[in-house]
Formats: C-alpha cells, sequence, structure tokens
C-alpha cells in the first residue's frame, strides 16, 4: 500500500469531518447526538465515581499519616525520657565514680598497712608472740599480753577482710555502671530503629497521597472536558429542539435559582404590598440573599426577553417550549441577551433590588399558557 498517495486522500477526509462535525444539528444525527450526550455522561458518572474512590483512598492515607506522625511524637518522647534518665544514671555514676576512687585509695592505703604488718610477721615469726606472752611478769600480766595479741590477729584479720570487701565492692560498682550504660545505650539504639521505620512509613505513605493527588487531578481534568463536551452537545441538541420539537423542551425538572441562599421572604398568592400597603396577589416567590449573588436559569431554554420590566425592574424570562417561560425580577445585573439559548444551570443575571423592592432579592416566577402558576409545584 502506497502510504504517500493515502495523505491526500487523509486530508481531505479530516476536512469532511471537521465539516460534517461543525455542521448544524440534523433531524437524521439528533439520535447520535443524544448517544453521543448519554455516553459522556456515563463517562462522567464513571469519572465521579473514581474521584470518590480516591478521596476515600487519599481519606484513609492522611489518617494512616497521622497515625503514624502520632506515633513518631510517642518515640520522641520516649527517646527524651531514655535521654534524661540517661543524664541522671550518668551523674549518680559519676558521683559513684567518685566514691569508689575514694574507696580505692582507701583499700590501697589498707593493703600498705596489711604488707607492712605481714613483713613484720615474716621477719619476726609466730614465736615473737609467745615470747610476749612467756615474758609476762605476773598471771595478770599473762592475760594482757594474751589478749593484747588476739587483738592484733583480730586486726589483721579485719584489715584482711575488709580489703577484700572493698575489692568486691569495687568490682560491683563498675559492673552496675556499664549494666547501666549498656541497657540506656541499647533502649537508644531501639528507639531510634523505631523511628527510623516509621518515618520510612509516613514517607512512603506520603509519596502515595502525593500519586493520589495527581490521579484526581487527572480524573477532574478529563472530568471537566467531557462536561464542556456535554455542555456543547446539550446546546446543539437544545438549538435542535426549539427549531423543531413542539412542546416541552427542557430537562423537566427545575433547579433552584439561588444557589447561595433558600431564605424565602414572601410566598406565592395574595399579600400586603410591602411599598403600596395595599392587598394584592403576588406573582411568585421572592428569595431573601445578598446583592450580587449568582441567579441561575432553572432549566434549559431559551431566553426571549432581558431588560428593565417596569416594578419588576431587570428582569429575564426564559421560555423552555411548551407554554411554560420562568421570570427572574429585581436583578442588579443582566449577563444575558434575547435569543441566547442557555442552559439549566447557567448564570443569568445576580440578585438586587431594582424595580419596586424594599431590598436586595429574587422575584421568582412560573408562567404557563400565559398564566402565572404557583412556582413550589415545578421546583425540586
Amino acid at each position: 500500500m502506497n502510504l504517500k498517495r493515502l495523505k491526500p486522500w487523509a486530508a481531505l477526509l479530516a476536512v469532511i469531518i471537521m465539516i460534517i462535525a461543525a455542521s448544524p444539528a440534523t433531524a437524521a444525527n439528533i439520535d447520535d447526538l443524544r448517544k453521543k450526550q448519554k455516553d459522556i455522561s456515563s463517562q462522567i458518572e464513571n469519572l465521579k465515581q473514581n474521584i470518590n474512590r480516591v478521596n476515600n483512598s487519599k481519606k484513609t492515607v492522611v489518617d494512616e499519616i497521622a497515625e503514624l506522625e502520632r506515633q513518631l511524637v510517642a518515640a520522641q518522647k520516649e527517646l527524651d525520657d531514655a535521654e534524661a534518665r540517661l543524664r541522671e544514671t550518668q551523674a549518680k555514676l559519676a558521683n559513684t565514680t567518685e566514691q569508689l576512687k575514694q574507696a580505692e585509695e582507701r583499700v590501697e592505703e589498707q593493703k600498705d598497712d596489711l604488707n607492712i604488718r605481714m613483713r613484720t610477721l615474716y621477719k619476726t615469726g609466730p614465736v615473737d608472740y609467745i615470747e610476749v606472752i612467756l615474758a609476762s611478769s605476773s598471771f595478770s600480766d599473762f592475760l594482757t599480753r594474751l589478749d593484747l595479741v588476739k587483738r592484733i590477729i583480730e586486726a589483721d584479720k579485719s584489715l584482711f577482710m575488709e580489703f577484700k570487701a572493698r575489692q568486691e565492692e569495687v568490682a560491683s560498682k563498675k559492673a552496675e555502671l556499664e549494666e547501666q550504660k549498656r541497657l540506656i545505650d541499647q533502649e537508644r539504639n531501639n528507639i531510634n530503629q523505631r523511628r527510623a521505620i516509621i518515618a520510612s512509613r509516613s514517607g512512603k505513605r506520603r509519596e502515595l497521597l502525593a500519586k493520589l493527588e495527581q490521579e484526581k487531578k487527572e480524573y477532574e481534568r478529563q472530568e471537566d472536558k467531557l462536561q464542556k463536551d456535554s455542555e456543547n452537545l446539550r446546546r446543539e441538541i437544545l438549538a435542535w429542539e426549539m427549531k423543531n420539537k413542539k412542546g416541552f423542551f427542557g430537562t423537566g425538572e427545575f433547579r433552584w435559582p439561588v444557589p447561595s441562599s433558600t431564605y424565602i421572604t414572601s410566598e406565592f398568592g395574595w399579600r400586603t404590598h410591602p411599598i403600596f400597603k395595599t392587598r394584592r396577589f403576588h406573582e411568585g416567590i421572592d428569595i431573601g440573599a445578598s446583592t450580587g449573588a449568582d441567579v441561575l436559569a432553572v432549566d434549559d431554554g431559551e431566553v426571549i426577553f432581558s431588560g428593565s420590566y417596569g416594578g419588576y425592574g431587570n428582569t429575564v424570562i426564559v421560555s423552555h417550549g411548551g407554554g411554560i417561560s420562568t421570570q427572574y425580577s429585581h436583578l442588579s445585573k443582566l449577563l444575558v441577551a434575547e435569543g441566547k439559548k442557555v442552559l439549566k444551570g447557567d448564570k443569568i443575571g445576580l440578585v438586587g433590588s431594582t424595580g419596586w423592592s424594599t431590598g436586595p432579592h429574587l422575584h421568582f416566577g412560573v408562567i404557563k399558557d400565559g398564566q402565572v402558576v404557583n412556582p413550589w409545584n415545578w421546583l425540586k
């Protein structure tokens, strides 16, 4: 197949498709447009479900990150407590070390005394003790000398035992010091390892959260594009219906005209007019709202009036076909012109207080076959 020969035909085919796409809707293709709009609506619904799924996943991940952060704070507190205990233990051990140093010095002194005593015994021998006893001048002197010898022997024995006890005390204190340091260091290492694991998990959850956010943005981008495509199709279908279809061509379900307020200041029916103080029939409902609040078309239709409308002030009237039209009055600003085709939810004006009005509000009315009817029978 010769691709070069196909290129001009492909270009021509693209032009033909563009011309067809730009052509007004006809009876032949209106069903295709409706089917395409239905398909787009289905895609939008799927995207909304995906966005909800992502939002739920994001909430779960955010909760997990919050829990990990709580664990990190708790671990840090444990580490701070361990550090405080370590400082306290080190202070105590420093004091103990000083005491041990003094004890060792005392042991060395006792060791020297014992060495002197041993050298003396070695030089003189045990006979010296017998000679001391035998050299007694009397029995009383004998007992005295015997007691003295016993005391010397006990003192030597006590000195030796104290030396051994001091040695054991020094060894025990050193072992206690080393064990305390080892346990605290081990505890610190365990806490730091746990903190590292928690921080790693938190980092991974944050990465997942960022990916979910990107996924949500992509879904929202796709939804926004499809919403615009759907709106263009709705306008094209509406234009065809207004030209060719007899009867009502709106959706049949009126939306609320002022999203920012549901406050009703005056109902449909007989009332005392707030300005003229006479009994008059109120041909709609008044919705109190702030000046400049958005006013939306309640259904698809065509603007058949946009301008000043006597006591109603700035007014927009939208025809929905089938003898049904809606009125929006006392507007501070008109945002659509006569002949404009609007979709349900399109912004057509701003709340105001023009005409015979005592404050900012929207007068909303419904007209059927030239007669005013109760708007509550149409509003959803």
